[in-house]
Order: C-alpha cells, then sequence, then structure tokens
C-alpha cells in the first residue's frame, strides 16, 4: 500500500514537473530567438528527474517511471517547438501591433530531438510492459 502510494505521489510529481517545465520553455522561444533556459525549466526538469528517481524506486525492475520522465521533459519543446501557422519574425523585426503581427521562430531541430525524446519514451513503456508481462507469465 505504502509503494502504491509512493508511486502515485512520483507520478503526480512528474506530470507537475512536466507542466513547469512547459510553462518556463514558454519563455524561451521569443521573436527574438532561442533563449537558453531559464531557472523554471531547470526547477521543473529537476522536480522530473528527482520524481522518477522516487518513481523507479518504487516500483519492481524495469524502471518505468524513467520512461515517463523522459517524455514530460520532452513534450512541452514539441508542443512550442511545432511548426504552426504564421510567418515567423525576422531578425530586428519592427515592434508587434495589430497590423504588425508574426510568430517566435520554431527551431526544427528542438522540435526533432523532443519527437525522439517521445519516440524513446514511448519505446522504453512498451519494453518495459512486455518484460513485465513475460514475468507474470513464469
Amino acid at each position: 500500500m505504502v509503494k502504491l502510494f509512493t508511486l502515485t505521489l512520483a507520478v503526480l510529481l512528474q506530470l507537475a514537473g512536466g507542466l513547469v517545465t512547459w510553462y518556463g520553455a514558454q519563455a524561451m522561444f521569443t521573436t527574438a530567438g532561442l533563449m537558453p533556459p531559464n531557472l523554471i525549466v531547470i526547477f521543473g526538469v529537476l522536480i522530473i528527474f528527482l520524481a522518477s528517481v522516487v518513481a523507479a524506486r518504487s516500483q519492481p525492475a524495469p524502471a518505468l517511471g524513467w520512461w515517463l520522465g523522459v517524455a514530460l521533459v520532452s513534450l512541452p519543446f514539441v508542443l512550442i517547438a511545432m511548426p504552426g501557422a504564421g510567418a515567423e519574425c525576422p531578425p530586428g523585426h519592427p515592434p508587434l501591433t495589430s497590423s504588425y503581427n508574426c510568430v517566435a521562430p520554431r527551431p526544427l531541430a528542438i522540435f526533432a530531438l523532443g519527437v525522439a525524446g517521445i519516440g524513446v519514451a514511448l519505446w522504453g513503456t512498451w519494453r518495459g510492459i512486455a518484460r513485465l508481462r513475460r514475468l507474470e507469465r513464469t
């Protein structure tokens, strides 16, 4: 019962860390270009990492908690860097007004890394579930 409570709390903390990371990542993508990670992003990733450690320690092998952590670190960057509608702002653009509007540049490399991270997380989760099913049969 204690392990289930610990695992549930760890997963909820991972989700909270994902939301914090997403919130902080919003400030990284500006019309002036990609900015370095701020303290909010670093704090969110740290929450995800520590909660993943707790989740991994509260489960039998394989540690499924790590894959959720990888997905939650990747997902905010996929959502923000996803190619979308609207013209990207050129360098040194005029101020944004109702007559002039543009969107922050969306680096394709960040999007690709985020998608790769989610792909790795899904693959790892699938492998972990397959391993658990094999352990149940024996």
